[in-house]
């Protein structure tokens, strides 16, 4: 693991905590305490297949990740992640999120991008190397 991605690592570790104590209904921060567990999860950054990494429903109590590769010239589908906020770190490459407003976002190694709620969004690869990137979406207050 390169020195950035360790980094990140340890950013997202306190960045999470604070969003998701922030964030939280009374009941959740009890659920938090009681039925989750610390954990860490494999993921393999050499494929091209989509990777879900953490889920609501079953990992964590307010917030969803996974990990995605663009070939170069490919997109993902235009979306929105309703009234969840985005991360976009990106681990590999060069790329562009494409924002229905028009603000578009200029992505590559070493940025994290944020989307607001209720935005829809697209990512593409603009460069010639596989574009690799972490999502995490989470509720937005």
């Amino acid at each position: 693991m390169h020195q950035f991605e360790k980094f990140i690592v340890l950013i997202f570790t306190a960045l999470f905590s604070t969003i998701i104590l922030g964030s939280c209904s009374q009941k959740d921060k009890k659920t938090i305490g009681k039925s989750l567990m610390p954990k860490t999860i494999m993921y393999n950054p050499d494929t091209t297949a989509y990777q879900e990494l953490f889920n609501e429903e079953k990992d964590s109590v307010v917030f969803n990740s996974g990990f995605v590769t663009l070939l170069p010239d490919q997109a993902g589908d235009i979306h929105s992640t309703k009234s969840n906020e985005e991360m976009i770190v990106t681990l590999s490459g060069t790329g562009k999120i494409k924002i229905s407003n028009g603000n578009n976002l200029d992505i590559q190694y070493g940025n994290v991008a944020h989307i607001p709620a209720n935005t829809e969004h697209q990512v593409l690869n603009t460069g010639t190397i596989d574009l690799k990137y972490i999502y995490i979406t989470t509720k937005s207050k």
